[in-house]
């Protein structure tokens, strides 16, 4: 077996839990049965929990691990091993403790040397998990990040859930037609890059019009904007510049370090649920012939 060192032995407490090891939608349960079909034969990373149903550790760990499986369904596979009934899977990556987070990586996970296992360094939570895992992606040059589209309160509330949480409101797709607003998301990637991805911030964007209450309760009247909002203090700042990475980064980084002021806002307004973008540009409706 080829060993990356550094296998991660989880062993501090992650936070209070409720869901059981292993469990969760999207997490893949692998067994001796399975592995070769679910880790070996599969082209794309893989990041394998190794766990005791006893384990406090595991059982606080679990809810992070469902949210990461969730939140990566479809780019990297999160995956859970039962050690206490998989005692094999656990002796071929000499597992001695639990909660064992191992990663096989991108492409290949063997060579003349055996199986492939690569460090684990990332985060004891969901957030952590996924930083590792885009980190761990972009160095094959594959990029998972997604800007998410605001389209009624749950979005929203995804945003707040962060310290910073900043919502960039795009123009109306008649305006920007579909090639510009994508350069706009483009440059609010790049923008989520050059922060880094241990920056406190979630990043979304809404359509201009499409949510009056929060435009109007944010002052949010320029088209490309970005609002800058602190859920826990209540407090938010519009940007005053130029829409590119160099001119939103300031702004970001100059309310996180108190060198602007804020305003405050009293109560956050409720989203309505609105139609996601279809990525095209827009359709105008026929128009009925008059006779």
């Amino acid at each position: 077996m080829r060993i990356v060192p550094g296998v991660l032995l989880l062993g501090a407490v992650i936070g209070m839990c409720s869901a059981e090891p292993g469990e969760g939608a999207d997490v893949v349960t692998l067994t001796t049965e399975n592995f070769d079909e679910e880790v070996k034969q599969y082209n794309g990373l893989v990041l394998v929990e190794f766990y005791a149903p006893w384990c406090g550790h595991c059982k606080t760990l679990a809810p992070e691990w469902a949210k990461a499986a969730t939140a990566l369904k479809g780019k990297v596979k999160i995956a859970a091993v039962d050690a206490t009934k998989e005692a094999d899977l656990g002796k071929m990556f000499d597992v001695s403790g639990y909660p064992t987070i191992i990663a096989f990586p991108y492409g290949k996970k063997e060579d003349e040397e055996g199986i492939i296992i690569e460090t684990y360094n990332g985060g004891r939570d969901a957030d952590g998990v996924i930083e590792y895992a885009a980190a761990a992606l972009e160095k094959e040059g594959i990029d998972i990040s997604t800007i998410d589209e605001l389209v009624g309160q749950d979005s929203i509330n995804a945003c707040l859930t962060k310290k910073y949480c900043a919502v960039f409101t795009l123009p109306h797709v008649i305006d920007s037609g579909a090639e510009g607003r994508n350069k706009y998301i483009d440059t609010i990637k790049e923008l989520v890059k050059t922060m880094g991805r241990s920056n406190p911030c979630a990043y979304a964007w809404v359509e201009s019009g499409s949510q009056p209450a929060f435009e109007s309760a944010f002052s949010s009247s320029s088209y490309p904007g970005m609002t800058l909002i602190n859920a826990d203090r209540t407090r938010y700042v519009n940007h005053i510049g130029s829409f590119n990475v160099n001119s939103l980064s300031k702004t970001i980084r100059s309310l996180q370090t108190g060198r602007i002021g804020a305003s405050k806002y009293t109560k956050f307004p409720t989203f309505e649920k609105t139609e996601s973008w279809d990525g095209k540009d827009y359709s105008y409706p026929e128009e009925e012939d008059e006779y």
